[in-house]
C-alpha cells in the first residue's frame, strides 16, 4: 500500500517531469524560430576583432558621419565634434540572417541602432508559443531592458548591420546632450503610437483587416500621392507575419490568396508583394466592405 508521503512524492515528481518537458519544448521552439528566414539559425558569434589602435585613429568620416543611417539614428542631431567623440565609443556589428543580437533575460550591456536590414523582437511563452511584437528597421533603436536584463529576443530576419552602443555611453550622452534626448524622446513617442495601433489590430481586427493593415504599413513610405500600385518587400517569413498578427500560418496564406484572387495584390515571390489597388486595400484595412 502506498502511504500519503509516497503518493505526494510521486505527484511532485510527475509535476517536475512535466515542467522539464515544457522547458525543453520551449527551448526547441526558440531554436527553430528562424526557420522561415532566408537561412538557418547561425550560432551567436562575437564581432570581428579589430585593431584597437586603428579604432582610436578613426576619423568621423569613417565612423558615424559616413553611416548610411545617420540622419535617422539617435546621433542625427550631433555636431561634428560630438560625432567624432561618439564615434570613438561605438562599433558596427554584422548580424547574419537568423542570428540573435540579444536574447530575452540576457544581461543588457548595449543599445543598438539598426544601420541596414531588419530585426524582429519577440517573446516566447513557457508553452512554446511566440509573439512577435515588432519589426525594427533602419534608424530604429533596440535594446529595451529592465533591472539590467533584455525584455525580448532580437533576431535578424535578413543580413543586418547594427551600431552597438554601450549602455553607460548612452546614459552619459542622455545626461549631457539635449540633441540625443530629443531624438530618443521622439522615437519613444513614435514607438508608443505604433504599440497602441498594434494593440487595436490584435484585439479588434479580422484576418483580412490585419493582413491589409500590415501590407499598408510596409508600403507607408513608398506610396506616392495619386499612385495606386506599389511593390513591397517582405524580409520575414509567413510564420513571422502570423506571430506578429496573432494568426496561424494557414490563415495568413489563405488571406493572402484571397486578396490575390480579388485582384487587390499580386505575389511575384515569397518575399515580394505588389499592391495593385492601394485604395481598396485601405478600405479593407478599415473594415469597409
Amino acid at each position: 500500500m502506498i502511504n500519503e508521503g509516497t503518493a505526494l512524492m510521486v505527484i511532485r515528481s510527475s509535476n517536475w517531469n512535466r515542467r522539464v518537458r515544457d522547458m525543453i519544448k520551449s527551448m526547441e521552439m526558440r531554436m527553430s524560430s528562424a526557420e522561415d528566414c532566408c537561412a538557418g539559425v547561425i550560432p551567436f558569434e562575437q564581432p570581428l576583432k579589430t585593431n584597437p589602435a586603428a579604432e582610436r585613429r578613426r576619423s568621423p568620416d569613417t565612423a558615424c558621419s559616413s553611416c548610411s543611417a545617420h540622419k535617422q539614428a539617435v546621433c542625427s542631431g550631433f555636431s561634428d565634434e560630438e560625432m567624432e567623440d561618439f564615434g570613438r565609443n561605438v562599433r558596427t556589428r554584422i548580424v547574419k540572417t537568423g542570428q540573435s543580437v540579444y536574447r530575452e533575460f540576457e544581461e543588457a550591456k548595449y543599445f543598438y541602432t539598426i544601420v541596414s536590414g531588419e530585426i524582429r523582437l519577440a517573446n516566447l511563452l513557457d508553452d512554446g508559443r511566440r509573439q512577435v511584437t515588432a519589426f525594427k528597421t533602419v534608424g530604429d533603436v533596440i535594446g529595451e531592458h529592465k533591472a539590467g536584463y533584455y525584455q525580448s529576443d532580437a533576431e535578424a530576419v535578413c543580413d543586418t548591420v547594427v551600431c552597438q552602443i554601450p549602455i553607460k555611453v548612452m546614459d552619459k550622452y542622455l545626461a549631457e546632450n539635449q540633441a540625443i534626448r530629443s531624438v530618443l524622446t521622439s522615437k519613444m513617442q513614435e514607438e508608443l503610437h505604433e504599440l497602441r495601433l498594434h494593440a487595436i489590430l490584435l484585439g479588434r481586427k479580422t484576418p483580412v483587416e490585419k493582413i491589409a493593415t500590415f501590407f499598408l504599413g510596409r508600403a507607408e513610405n513608398l506610396i506616392s500621392e495619386g499612385e495606386d500600385e506599389v511593390e513591397i518587400t517582405l524580409t520575414m517569413g509567413r510564420s513571422d507575419i502570423a506571430d506578429f498578427l496573432g494568426l496561424t500560418i494557414e490563415t495568413v496564406s489563405r488571406t493572402i490568396t484571397k486578396l490575390k484572387n480579388l485582384g487587390i495584390i499580386d505575389v511575384p515571390s515569397t518575399h515580394s508583394i505588389v499592391i495593385k489597388d492601394v485604395h481598396q486595400l485601405e478600405s479593407l484595412a478599415e473594415g469597409e466592405k
